[in-house]
Parts: C-alpha cells; sequence; structure tokens
C-alpha cells in the first residue's frame, strides 16, 4: 500500500483557505452597527434663527431649535446611535471638511449637511440688495452665482468624497436653502428696502445655488438632496406668516430661519428618511 504524502505548502494553502473562510463569516456575523448621527454645515444646519444657543459663541448652535437636533427628536423612536452637532455659523466648504469632519467614522449611520451659501457669498450679496439699488442688487447676484458656478462643484465634489471615505456606512442628506423673501407682489407686508426686483433677483439666484448643489448631491452614490424651497413656499422673510426672519435686533439672526422654519426644514427630512 502506497503512502500519500501532503506537502507542508498544500497544507498551508488549505488552512489558509479554511482561515479565511472563518473570517468571512466572522466579518459577517459582526457587521458594523452603523445608527450614529452627525449633523455638519454652516448657520442654517447650526439653527441658528431659532433661539436657545449653547455655549459656543463662535458657533451659534440652538441647543433644541436646529433642525438636525428637530429631526433627532423625531427619529429618536427609530433607535439612532450617539447625536454629534459639528455644525457652526460661518461655515464654509472648506471648514466643514477640515473642522468638522472628525465626528464621522464607520459607526455613522445618518448624515447631513448643509453647506455653500457662505462660498458663494450670500449674505455680502443680501446686504448689497437691502442697502443700494436694483441694478446693484441684481448685479450682485449675478456676480456671486457666477464666483459660485466656477468654484462650487469641485469643491463640493472634494467634500463629499471625504465624508463617504470617512463614513462608508452612512446614508447622507444633503439639505438646500429657501428662497429668503416673499416673491414679487405677493408679500402684502413691508419688506423694507426689497422691491419686487431684488426678491426676483434673490430668489432667482438662491435657485441657481440650489440647483448648483443639487447636482452635485444626486452625482453621489449614497447622497439624497431634500429641496426645501416648496416647504417654505409662501413662509419667506415679508409673508404674514414668515418662517425667515427679517432684520432682527441679533443682525446675526436676520434672514434665516426662524423655530418654525427648522421644523419645516425637520419635517422635509423626515419626509425623505421615514
Amino acid at each position: 500500500m502506497k503512502r500519500r504524502w501532503i506537502s507542508v505548502a498544500t497544507t498551508a494553502v488549505a488552512l489558509a483557505a479554511l482561515t479565511a473562510c472563518g473570517g468571512a463569516e466572522d466579518a459577517a456575523t459582526k457587521a458594523v452597527d452603523a445608527r450614529d448621527f452627525v449633523a455638519l454645515g454652516d448657520s442654517y444646519a447650526a439653527g441658528l434663527g431659532a433661539g436657545n444657543y449653547g455655549d459656543n459663541p463662535d458657533c451659534v448652535q440652538s441647543k433644541d431649535g436646529g433642525y438636525p437636533q428637530v429631526w433627532a427628536k423625531l427619529r429618536a423612536a427609530t433607535g439612532l446611535g450617539k447625536v454629534t452637532d459639528a455644525t457652526c455659523a460661518g461655515a464654509k466648504i472648506n471648514d466643514v471638511r477640515f473642522e468638522q469632519l472628525t465626528a464621522l467614522s464607520q459607526t455613522t449611520g445618518w448624515v447631513t449637511l448643509t453647506v455653500g451659501g457662505n462660498d458663494a457669498g450670500w449674505s455680502g450679496t443680501l446686504q448689497k440688495c437691502l442697502l443700494t439699488d436694483d441694478k446693484t442688487c441684481q448685479s450682485a447676484v449675478d456676480t456671486a452665482i457666477a464666483a459660485a458656478e466656477s468654484t462650487l462643484p469641485a469643491e463640493l465634489d472634494s467634500l463629499y468624497k471625504v465624508i463617504r471615505d470617512r463614513a462608508p456606512n452612512a446614508k447622507v442628506y444633503v439639505l438646500g436653502y429657501p428662497h429668503l423673501v416673499a416673491e414679487p407682489g405677493s408679500s402684502g407686508v413691508s419688506c423694507e428696502s426689497l422691491t419686487d426686483a431684488r426678491r426676483k433677483a434673490l430668489n432667482s439666484g438662491a435657485d441657481s445655488l440650489v440647483e448648483l448643489i443639487k447636482g452635485r448631491a444626486t452625482a453621489q452614490q449614497g447622497f439624497t438632496f431634500v429641496d426645501v424651497r416648496k416647504a417654505f413656499e409662501g413662509h419667506g422673510a415679508c409673508t404674514k406668516e414668515p418662517w425667515i426672519h427679517g432684520i432682527r435686533d441679533n443682525l446675526s439672526e436676520s434672514y434665516h430661519p426662524t423655530a418654525e422654519g427648522h421644523k419645516a426644514y425637520a419635517e422635509a427630512l423626515l419626509a425623505v428618511t421615514g
């Protein structure tokens, strides 16, 4: 009877195969529990305008009134994990990229983001529309949008890529911006110096910015864009029931969502997330 010799190399290969098989089974049984929620973005995400601000005077986060906090409460029954609010008023795209993403990890299951308005210089554009004439307002809007269209696509793509790399298991929801002011001819109340022509320019500019952000977000796998413009229809500044502040004593709150506006944001997000 002949003996069969099994070489050391053959044995090693067999053991390696068994180990790999076992490792795959272990990995399958140890799937990442990605339930943590991280909120990213600028003042519209931080809750500026909703009141009840926290202890960080620079970022001006609302403790409970910003849309991320409102949404997290609405989702609490579904078993969210750790909730981290990394938002900061005044944030630009690169501020989010280099200062807010440390909260992301493999256990992050949900990410919300609103950013881009400060990169477009929208605050300065609004000031020009409030303080100058119709022609200067339109020129300021045109300049802001042209600048945004030349720089934001690449910057947003880079930001979205880093978010995906750092939170590979997350569903990412990018929320846009509403029209800030009542549509021309429809306010019925005082609208500061914002004539119909200036309101038309501002709202048209907002549409251009939102469509740009929407286009980049929807091009990313696992990213969903949440458009809040319809939710705010009839509730811009200068309407009878505004969800956007007009000029405030606290100037930083001017032309930011009210508490009701942030609820509208959260409800629009909930309609998408379930």
